[in-house]
């Protein structure tokens, strides 16, 4: 019988059922860009894609880890690791496009170049950090449980990648966020529909943002087990957003 962390299954749960969500946000906004062409449309089902692979190749990553289940591999772990890594990085850009093409189309190619340059530097020092290793503890049936860790790059007695995500993903995360809120106030008074979607995508945004700063800080699996479920949370408003409240216009 395998012998699988509680808090680690209850995160496949809430991961599978997330997925499945957004690859529903996904389908229905590829299928509407091909009724209406909205730039809108497609940046959405992209970033929708994208949250969904991400989310996928994360949990790749946990499953080959475990060393109580047969495809345990600390290689294919790391190279999933790091594939979900760089989608995550393609998902932040693709929801900062979103909000910049909903409240600044004019400016959204020159934004979304200044928003690249932080996600490129992360990924560029998660990829090369020479101090990148999997650290395996002991889980509580015998088996080890693995992760990847960094060490100190630099000398200055903390881990320097992980604490640079904190500076550029999470920084970029608050930024669309932000943005909807602005639109949804702005066109409050001129859209009402307009102005509750954007208001439900920021608090989408929120929810994931938070998951994601949460999954990222490798703090107690139990806490990050719970919080995954605010991917749920963010998929579920995203497509009240963008499906339901348009359904009653």
């Amino acid at each position: 019988m395998l012998d699988i962390p509680i808090e680690d299954l209850v995160s496949v749960l809430f991961v599978l059922i997330a997925v499945t969500i957004t690859l529903m946000v996904a389908i229905k906004s590829i299928k509407a860009y091909r009724a209406n062409k909205a730039t809108l449309t497609l940046i959405i089902a992209l970033a929708s894609l994208l949250t969904s692979l991400a989310m996928i190749f994360l949990t790749l990553e946990k499953a080959f880890f475990l060393e109580s289940l047969p495809i345990y591999s600390i290689s294919l772990g790391e190279i999933f690791g790091a594939i979900a890594v760089v989608i995550s990085g393609a998902t932040v850009l693709a929801f900062a496009i979103f909000a910049y093409e909903m409240a600044f189309p004019d400016r959204r190619n020159k934004l979304a170049i200044i928003s690249a340059l932080p996600i490129l530097l992360y990924l560029g020092f998660w990829l090369f950090d020479e101090t990148r290793h999997v650290s395996c503890e002991m889980g509580a049936g015998g088996y080890n449980i693995c992760e990847i860790a960094f060490g100190d790059l630099f000398g200055l007695g903390f881990e320097f990648t992980p604490l640079l995500a904190y500076f550029t993903l999470v920084p970029l995360f608050a930024v669309p966020i932000l943005i909807l809120f602005y639109y949804a106030i702005k066109v409050r008074n001129e859209d009402a529909t307009k102005s509750k979607r954007a208001a439900l995508l920021g608090v989408g945004g929120l929810a994931l943002a938070t998951a994601y700063t949460i999954e990222i800080s490798g703090i107690d699996p139990i806490i990050t087990a719970g919080v995954r479920s605010l991917f749920i949370v963010a998929g579920l408003l995203f497509y009240w957003a963008l499906f339901k409240i348009k359904a009653r216009e």
